[in-house]
């Protein structure tokens, strides 16, 4: 919540400073994600289904839709700063085997494969610190952010861990599995040519583990994968390339 608060307050006010045209101008920004996850079932889950498995080795590769509005404003050639909004497509895959049905008494059940993949589209506010040699367009930066989930989509296929199976598909607005607000930190590197490479790690786990399905507490039904109550983490990572555009001409400042 600080880390919000904070992030927020320093944005607003480094848009309310009195500037120079060559020190405040805007930067637009696509990026291409390589996104990650690290999962696992609870010891819970686990003893009620002994065969039970989950694999989270599967790279989300995403292209769109991403997109940054940024502002910066460098104090001197070396040291500066930039805030923003970008909206990104962000979310995990996993590979896993559960039970077809629900069992409260440990009795034998049989088990399936699904491929399952849960992203989320993504309102963020970053703040970023950067330094290095800015006329020579080669910097680091590292900062924090803050995102909004607003749209969730959920797929999974049955069937060997593949996409050629049955597929479902569902999309909330504003769903509760997974967290309102998403913060993390970044790091990366601006490289002369407008790309930039950087890592992000999300500081709380991507699934929200308190939704649970009523119907996976009766036994003989149905097991409902969008019961979220069997993962013990989901903590997500990304690399990503971006490339950067200096729009100073389009928002109206002086080159």
């Amino acid at each position: 919540m600080k880390l919000r608060i904070c992030i927020i307050f320093i944005s607003i006010l480094l848009t309310g400073i009195p500037v120079v045209a060559q020190n405040f101008y805007p930067v637009t920004s696509g990026e291409i994600i390589f996104s990650q996850s690290q999962s696992s079932f609870t010891q819970e889950f686990l003893t009620q289904y002994p065969d039970a498995s989950l694999a989270a080795n599967n790279v989300r590769f995403t292209l769109f839709f991403h997109l940054g509005q940024y502002f910066h404003y460098d104090f001197n050639d070396r040291i500066g700063l930039f805030s923003g909004l970008a909206v990104r497509n962000v979310g995990m895959i996993t590979d896993e085997t559960l039970p077809q049905t629900v069992t409260t008494t440990g009795a034998s059940v049989l088990y399936e494969d699904f491929k399952i993949i849960r992203r989320q589209y993504m309102l963020g506010v970053p703040l970023a610190l950067k330094f290095g040699s800015f006329k020579n367009h080669f910097y680091f930066f590292a900062g924090g952010e803050y995102e909004l989930a607003f749209v969730l989509k959920e797929k999974y296929w049955t069937g060997a861990y593949s996409r050629d199976g049955a597929k479902t598909k569902t999309v909330k607005w504003f769903s509760n599995q997974t967290p309102t607000f998403l913060p993390s930190l970044f790091a990366g590197v601006q490289l002369p040519g407008g790309i930039n490479l950087k890592f992000k790690y999300y500081l709380t786990d991507f699934l929200n583990t308190d939704y649970k399905v009523s119907s996976n507490n009766q036994e003989g039904s149905i097991f409902d994968l969008s019961d979220l109550s069997r993962y013990k983490e989901s903590q997500l990572f990304y690399f990503s390339v971006c490339w950067q555009f200096n729009t100073a001409q389009l928002f109206g400042f002086e080159e």
